[in-house]
């Protein structure tokens, strides 16, 4: 029974800190990563459980785990969730003021680049004006030359209509009034 014992110990300490890392890596909320911590605990506490009662010799040590070893589980497994838990507070105050300061550093860091490349989104900025007067300096005459012909386009559209118009007229035998 001492290999099940210590197969349940090994498992449910190893499971818990394999899985207290992974989710410190990702995740700030250690109210969020306890309950997945005790869970993968007790998973990896039958499988200790297991491999011990295999090592302790067989069949019958198995049968006697599947009968007792959910309720012998249990306590090793809160003990082995409270264990966890504090050194994963532990290890979060530890780690506080290491972030804090990478922070600052990076932080520190980016101010200096956005003051290192002031100067030469200034210069790209001026440069994108300047070529943007070339641009409509030289599109200018081409959308003078372009509004010209709108207008005689127009000035010939209006003379058609109005001839047009003078045409019906006169097939209406109507008297044609032309205000000047």
């Amino acid at each position: 029974m001492g290999k099940i014992v210590k197969g349940i110990v090994l498992g449910a300490a190893v499971g818990a800190g394999i899985r207290l890392a992974q989710d410190l890596k990702g995740e700030d909320d250690l109210g969020a990563i306890a309950p997945r911590v005790a869970k993968t605990a007790g998973e990896a506490a039958l499988a200790g459980a297991a491999v011990g009662a295999t090592a302790a010799g067989g069949a019958a040590k198995l049968k006697l785990l599947a009968e007792s070893g959910v309720a012998a589980a249990v306590p090793v497994l809160q003990h082995a969730a409270e264990v966890a838990i504090k050194q994963a507070r532990e290890a979060a105050d530890t780690a506080k003021p290491h972030v804090v300061h990478a922070a600052e550093v990076a932080t520190e860091w980016a101010e200096e680049r956005i003051i290192d490349a002031k100067p030469h989104v200034e210069k790209a900025s001026k440069q994108a004006r300047k070529r943007a007067k070339k641009a409509a300096d030289q599109a200018r005459p081409k959308i003078e030359a372009a509004a010209k012909d709108a207008r005689k386009r127009a000035d010939n559209v209006a003379d058609l209509a109005t001839e047009k118009a003078k045409r019906k007229l006169a097939e209406l035998d109507l008297p044609v009034v032309v205000a000047v």
